[in-house]
């Protein structure tokens, strides 16, 4: 499994903008093949906001960023303090279970 880590920055009161992208964006996400999963991090006082989008392989990573990171590029071109970064990493996973991040389950 692959993680898509994406962070983007709009600045201070911005939670509305992010939480609208945000559904969006996850709309669009789980319909691309290979999907597995999105957790989303939002730091309001920093107006720092981070997608974490889990993907079966690394080509289906690379195919959703080909996809949803020009997407954001557009719609943060107006309003961006900076420049979105995205960084693609492989998933380790210290349980033997096939399921779903399964070291995120309680036990």
């Amino acid at each position: 499994m692959y993680a898509r880590l994406v962070v983007f920055t709009l600045g201070n009161e911005k939670r509305k903008i992010a939480e609208k992208l945000t559904k969006e964006f996850d709309t669009t996400t789980r319909k691309l093949s290979g999907f597995r999963g999105n957790v989303y991090f939002f730091d309001d006082r920093e107006g720092e906001y981070r997608a974490l989008n889990y993907w079966d392989t690394k080509d289906h990573a690379k195919d959703a960023n080909s996809v949803m990171f020009p997407k954001l590029e557009k719609e943060l071109e107006n309003m961006n303090v900076k420049k979105p970064v995205v960084k693609l990493f492989e998933v380790y996973d210290p349980s033997d279970s096939k399921e779903l991040l399964f070291s995120h389950i309680k036990i």
